[in-house]
């Protein structure tokens, strides 16, 4: 069938016996699907305000330094080890080095705490986007986040709209959406009733529960089918979200008071600031969270294509890419803001914020415009969240294909397990969906933040670029691509792997001296575990890197095995790359083109050949 179909001519350096493996169906929906998960939301959300109050065009030039320095040699780097391996992360860094097998483990571990977060945001979103439809169903006029005397049923207190305007001071105003008597808040409130404490969950909410469960059904129906499926669906959504965007941002573009907004980012620039570590630090953090590196998602993608696949042109490519949308998704906000700030004679500084509450205010902005465009900025939220948990959820359930063997991969047996991997992730957001669920959510999504995903970056790139050694991987490179140019490039950025792991690590010591636990809500304090909790959250992720690095040692020092190795030939092995040996193997002795059991060829050795060829 279309969806088992599997390519002999991607062979793969591994030891492993060669078998039938999924490949993407075309050169294209790789790479749209790889353009869809650096499609991120977080530039969307938090890079406006950090260019505004970090020297405006000179943080933007930081970020694209850090997004060609850092960025897009980790992307090489990802790419090759999932190209040259042909596996999803765990048994990927398993054949570069048997110790470091860990460092899959923990990335697959931490996309599983950003998927169950990502899912409540997401079905958040969904839900918006229900009661925009609903209105036009019922008949009423408004919506109800933005309404309040038209939607009473939302109201719990004295209401003020969210777009309205609310005195901080005699000189600061600022609109009034993030504030508890808000409508925005307000209709929030109705949704999640959230409790006093964070262990006091209370009742379920089923229209939470409802949406949650909505939006791994999606992904269910998106990954059960295979990569051959999951490149047709992110690219549709895709496409959907780019296309909204772009009307987004010409209309945001011709609203007016484009030209002030645009001095005033001007003016902030200040080329000084460079000198400064805390904004290279900022620029460094955005970039790893906005392209995704670290994730292993990478390296599922790239473990789907062709062994001779030009991954540097690829990688090349989708850096532009990524810069490119995240220039429009940034201006897109922008323009939208100085229209309201000269509309409205506020600051920008008081019409940005960073993370979910810049999403509330961009729900506000657009009540000064249509109701139309609320639906147009929930469609690219929701198509853009959706297409990266698509992705993430593929990296996992191809790790768990790995796990159970080849014949996992086949049709019935994927279905399994992608149904346990949706219900087992969908299971991991039930709480996010009781009364406690905004105070547990706040408390996973602020402990992973501040270290968790740095310290995997750090671990991947130096275990790559020290131990397996990233000129090994150049020659890999050299080996897979037909083209002689590319592949010197290639080369030439892995080598930037060798100092790489400095950045990830400092931007994790830093983060780690700034945590302090008095920042979180009322709510959390209530318990006095969130705080282990939280710090749990944060760490498990982390601790397979250790404990396979210890184990795999320990049990080479004291299991002998079944050849009665000595101690020291064993432990050498699990410090030796099993893609070596066998690449050493594959030159010593020919590869038959011609067998006996090669698929779709009938031997006979009597028929007239156009060459020589070797017959096993």
């Amino acid at each position: 069938m279309w969806f088992e179909e599997s390519s002999w001519s991607n062979l793969r350096l591994t030891d492993i016996q060669e078998e039938w493996r999924d490949l993407w169906p075309s050169k294209i929906e790789f790479i749209t699907s790889a353009m869809a998960y650096l499609f991120a939301m977080t530039n969307f959300l938090n890079l406006p305000k950090l260019t505004l109050e970090n020297g405006g065009v000179a943080f933007a030039a930081a970020y694209a330094a850090v997004v060609g320095v850092l960025c897009m040699p980790t992307m090489v780097m990802e790419m090759s080890i999932g190209q040259v391996t042909g596996r999803a992360p765990v048994l990927a860094f398993y054949h570069l080095f048997p110790v470091f097998k860990g460092i899959g483990v923990a990335q697959i571990l931490f996309t599983l705490v950003v998927l169950a977060c990502m899912t409540k945001f997401l079905s958040t979103l969904c839900l918006f986007l229900y009661y925009y439809f609903w209105t036009y169903h019922a008949g009423r006029n408004g919506l109800p986040w933005l309404n309040c005397k038209a939607f009473p049923e939302f109201v719990s207190q004295p209401c003020r709209e969210a777009g309205s305007i609310t005195n901080i001071t005699q000189i600061i105003n600022r609109l009034n959406t993030i504030q508890a008597e808000s409508s925005m808040m307000q209709f929030l409130t109705t949704l999640e009733r959230p409790s006093e404490s964070i262990a006091d969950f209370k009742d379920f909410q089923y229209s939470v529960l409802i949406a949650q469960g909505a939006v791994w059904i999606g992904v269910f129906f998106a990954v059960c089918f295979g990569v051959r499926f999951v490149g047709k669906t992110v690219s549709f959504v895709m496409s959907l979200g780019f296309a909204s965007l772009m009307a987004f941002f010409i209309r945001a573009a011709t609203l007016g008071g484009v030209q002030e907004i645009l001095e005033i980012y001007w003016k902030a620039t200040d080329w000084n600031k460079l000198a400064d570590y805390q904004v290279w630090r900022l620029a460094i953090e955005q970039a790893i969270l906005g392209t995704g590196i670290g994730y292993g998602a990478f390296i599922t993608m790239s473990s789907y294509m062709k062994r001779n696949n030009n991954l540097v042109c690829d990688s090349i490519f989708l850096s532009l890419w990524h810069l490119i949308i995240t220039f429009v998704q940034t201006m897109s906000v922008i323009c939208i803001v100085g229209f309201l700030s000269m509309k409205l004679g506020i600051h920008p500084t008081e019409l940005l914020e960073t993370g979910e509450d810049q999403m509330w205010y961009m729900l506000a902005y657009v009540s000064y415009l249509p109701k139309i465009w609320s639906a147009i900025l929930l469609t690219i939220s929701i198509c853009t969240m959706f297409s990266v948990l698509v992705i993430l959820s593929l990296s996992v359930l191809s790790t768990v294909e790995d796990a159970f063997g080849e014949n996992w991969s086949k049709c019935c047996r994927r279905f399994i397990l992608a149904l346990f991997l949706c219900g087992f992730c969908y299971g991991l957001t039930t709480y996010f969906a009781t009364q406690a669920g905004r105070h547990a959510y706040e408390l996973a999504t602020r402990s992973i933040k501040y270290c968790t995903i740095y310290f995997i970056l750090t671990a991947e790139l130096f275990a790559t670029a020290w131990f397996y050694c990233a000129h090994k991987l150049g020659r890999d490179l050299h080996n897979m691509m037909r083209s002689r140019c590319c592949s010197c490039f290639g080369h030439f950025f892995l080598y930037f792997t060798y100092l790489l792991p400095v950045l990830p690590a400092g931007v994790a010591f830093l983060n780690a001296l700034d945590y302090k636990f008095s920042t979180f809500s009322a709510p959390i304090h209530e318990w006095k575990y969130s705080e282990y909790v939280g710090i749990a959250i944060a760490m498990v992720p982390l601790l397979p890197i250790p404990l396979y690095f210890f184990m795999t040692i320990l049990c080479a020092c004291c299991c002998k095995g079944k050849n009665h190795q000595k101690t020291c030939k064993r432990i050498r092995s699990v410090f030796g790359s099993r893609l070596q040996s066998h690449q050493r193997n594959e030159k010593a002795q020919p590869i038959p083109r011609y067998t006996s059991n090669a698929p779709g060829y009938l031997l006979l050795p009597q028929a007239p050949l156009a060459e020589p060829e070797i017959y096993a």
